[in-house]
């Protein structure tokens, strides 16, 4: 019985539609095909396809995007530079040397390292522009200071008299030998 129902079904293949598909190659007719007009050497080969580039990311970064951001470094470390000039800070001959380096020519095809090489360069600039800014307010606080106190030994003088004035103690402290 188990034969008898074994032959009234079909044995079916377990593949989905694509997978039939990808498997029409190998079909075992290959006379038919030919005799219809399909040639099957020439679907065999396969085609180089043509390529071409629509867009170029690397391309246009080195050529476009570079650029721009070296230039805009560069006009940034001139107003920085000129800045600290206004300033009227004590490196000006430093100051020289860094927009030399900074500002020089490009070479043609500028790279990722001239881009950090001036962020560098800039945060250099920005850096001693507020040691600068820091030194003289330091250093306004103390003639400030120095003003409201005062000479130390012309307070104490006023204060102790000749006493003090004319001590041996502060003679030899302050004589120069």
């Amino acid at each position: 019985m188990t034969k008898a129902q074994s032959s009234k079904f079909k044995i079916q293949n377990d593949n989905n539609p694509l997978e039939s598909l990808r498997n029409f190659d190998n079909y075992e007719d290959d006379d038919e095909y030919e005799s219809l007009g399909f040639n099957l050497a020439k679907k065999k080969e396969k085609r180089a396809k043509k390529e071409f580039k629509v867009f170029n990311y690397q391309e246009y970064s080195e050529t476009t995007l570079i650029k721009k951001k070296i230039s805009e470094l560069s006009e940034l470390i001139k107003k920085e530079i000129e800045a600290l000039k206004k300033q009227g800070s004590e490196f000006n001959r430093e100051l020289n040397e860094v927009e030399k380096i900074a500002l020089q020519e490009l070479p043609e095809k500028p790279g990722i390292y001239h881009v950090r090489f001036l962020e560098i360069i800039l945060e250099f600039v920005r850096h001693l522009r507020a040691r600068v800014g820091e030194s003289k307010t330091w250093m306004e606080a103390m003639v400030t200071r120095r003003k409201k106190r005062g000479s130390l030994f012309a307070v104490r003088s006023k204060k102790m008299g000749t006493q003090y004035s004319l001590s041996q103690e502060l003679q030899s402290a302050r004589s120069i030998q």
